[in-house]
Parts: structure tokens; C-alpha cells; sequence
């Protein structure tokens, strides 16, 4: 009996493990599915710190100059610059000494930095997993809202959507440069014919870019939250990264909570033949990663997260 027959008879009957296949966790990096073996760990226990003012101010400050830092120290690898500027703050703003104070900001400083990076390594995986149809900004208007309940508001409706038309989203929120507006951008995907509203297009004066431009409007967030753009996003925007790094920029910038619906993957489980799947192999950080070739993954059958069942709808108006 040849080998395809055997795996076959082995995985009908629940005989056995299939002894060619081995269970990987799978992701993307925007160009290709990324494979690495599954193990098993035991996790360490990890003792809670008992946060104190100190830590609090240090939060405070190394955002405030995180603000600066991202745009302007692209090269500070060691993050020199900016252990230098908290450890001034201390020092002068707050007149706040105490022994191993530079040992307490380098440490710090290298705690902070890691959560960024883990926190852009889910976003950028999440978003190169799951496809996505639109590229939204939702603009805050101080005629229809303030600025805590724009947000409410928007996040709940959003949250709706997602319930009720299988809407899916990632976004981060950002106050403009020149005006402090705040403005929420998000990737989405809808569903045919999931849309609320029309989308129309409208042309205005860019401040920022000195010409009238075209945007897409949905006209139902037009009427319940104001100034909108819809754009379509298409797969070679995400395989040159340039709608991801957009919302990176300003996830560095602001230090915003980062905005998920339900359901989107950062990576899957899959068993993987190690002959027939894997193209090559190469060296991580931590472990060996495995490039599969394209055709193993299929979006529909591995990816596409659980839909959630119309209970209602979301009246569209014209």
C-alpha cells in the first residue's frame, strides 16, 4: 500500500496520529505563510508588581517624549536619546534623584519598548492574516458630539455591526497635528452587501495637502458622527505594507489602545506535511520558522473567523 493510501485509511478510522504531518502555528508576514513548530511550554509564574508613583511618572514621561522620539531617532538603536530625555525630566522638571536611577530607566525604557514591538507584531499579523476591503478614517465633529461620547458612540456602533452584518475592523485612534481633532482609522471588512448608507463621492479642500481632493462618504456615519472617507483597500497596498505602516505610525506616536472586533486570528493551528508543505526553512529569533508554499493555506477553509448570525439590522438610510 503506497503512502497516500495509509495516511488516508490512518485519518478515516482514527486508527493513529497521521505519522507524516506535524501541527504548526501559521501566520503571515505579507508576502508569505510563516510556519513554526507547536510546543509545549510551561509558563512561568510571574510575580505582580505593585505599581508606585515613581512608575507612574515614568509612564507619563516616557510617553510625552515618545511623542518626538519615533520621528525624529529612527538610528537611536539603543534608545539612548530617550533614556537620556526622561532621565532630565527626573532630574530637572521634577527634581526627582535616587540611587540606580539610570539603571531604573534603562530597564524600563527596555520593558516599554518590548510591549511596543509585541504590540505592533500582533497588529501587523492580524492584518496581513485577514483580508480587508476598506481603508476608513472617521473624523470627530464638535457639532453632533464631544469628544468622549464620538467615541462611545462610534465604538459601540461599530460593535453593532459587527454583531448584526459580520463587519470586521482594526483601527487606532490619533489627535491631528495642526488642530488636535481626534480622528479614528481603521481597517475593515464588509461584507457584500453588508453596507449601511451610501457611499458618495464629495470633493473638498485638503488644508494639509493644499488641493481639492475626491473622498468616498458614507452618508449614514456622515449623519451620525460626521466627516468620513471610505477607500478601498487592495492586496499589492498590503503586500508593500504601506496601509499597515500608515496605522503603525500613529500607534508609536500616540500610544493608543489598539481597536479589534471579535474574531480576527493573529495566526492559525494547522497540521502541515513537512515534504509536501514546506518550501524552506529558516532561523528565528527563538525558533526555526518554516515558509509553506502558497497554494497550502486556503483563506476560506483556515482563516475566516466565526460570523456572528443577523439577529437584527442596522437601518440604512439614504
Amino acid at each position: 500500500m503506497n503512502r497516500t493510501s495509509t495516511v488516508y485509511q490512518y485519518d478515516l478510522l482514527e486508527r493513529a496520529e497521521n505519522p507524516f504531518k506535524k501541527l504548526y502555528k501559521v501566520y503571515s508576514d505579507g508576502s508569505n505563510y510563516i510556519a513554526r513548530r507547536v510546543v509545549k511550554n510551561s509558563r512561568p509564574k510571574v510575580l505582580r508588581h505593585i505599581k508606585t508613583d515613581v512608575d507612574c511618572l515614568f509612564d507619563f514621561l516616557f510617553d510625552e517624549a515618545c511623542k518626538t522620539y519615533f520621528a525624529e531617532n529612527k538610528k537611536d538603536s539603543e534608545f539612548t536619546l530617550l533614556k537620556d530625555e526622561i532621565y532630565r525630566a527626573f532630574t530637572e522638571d521634577y527634581l526627582l534623584d535616587f540611587p540606580f536611577l539610570r539603571q531604573y530607566i534603562a530597564e524600563n525604557v527596555e520593558r516599554r519598548m518590548r510591549n511596543i514591538w509585541q504590540r505592533e507584531k500582533r497588529f501587523r499579523r492580524k492584518a496581513y492574516l485577514n483580508e480587508w476591503n476598506y481603508f476608513v478614517t472617521f473624523t470627530y465633529d464638535g457639532k453632533k458630539h464631544t469628544a468622549e461620547s464620538f467615541e462611545k458612540k462610534l465604538r459601540k456602533c461599530l460593535s453593532n455591526l459587527h454583531t448584526r452584518r459580520g463587519w470586521r475592523f482594526m483601527g487606532v485612534t490619533e489627535h491631528g497635528e495642526e488642530n488636535g481633532r481626534l480622528h479614528f482609522h481603521f481597517l475593515m471588512f464588509i461584507p457584500d452587501g453588508q453596507m449601511v448608507g451610501r457611499l458618495e463621492k464629495r470633493k473638498d479642500y485638503s488644508k494639509k495637502r493644499g488641493c481639492v481632493q475626491e473622498t468616498v462618504i458614507n452618508t449614514f456615519f456622515e449623519r451620525q458622527f460626521g466627516r468620513n472617507d471610505f477607500s478601498e483597500v487592495r492586496k499589492m497596498q498590503f503586500k508593500n505594507g504601506d496601509a499597515v505602516a500608515y496605522l503603525l505610525k500613529y500607534l508609536r506616536k500616540g500610544g493608543e489602545r489598539i481597536i479589534y472586533s471579535r474574531g480576527i486570528p493573529t495566526e492559525i493551528t494547522k497540521l502541515l506535511d513537512e515534504e509536501d508543505d514546506i518550501c524552506c526553512e529558516f532561523e528565528g529569533c527563538m525558533h526555526i520558522r518554516y515558509i509553506l508554499f502558497d497554494n497550502v493555506i486556503d483563506y476560506e477553509r483556515d482563516i475566516v473567523p466565526f460570523q456572528s448570525p443577523l439577529y437584527g439590522y442596522v437601518r440604512s438610510c439614504a
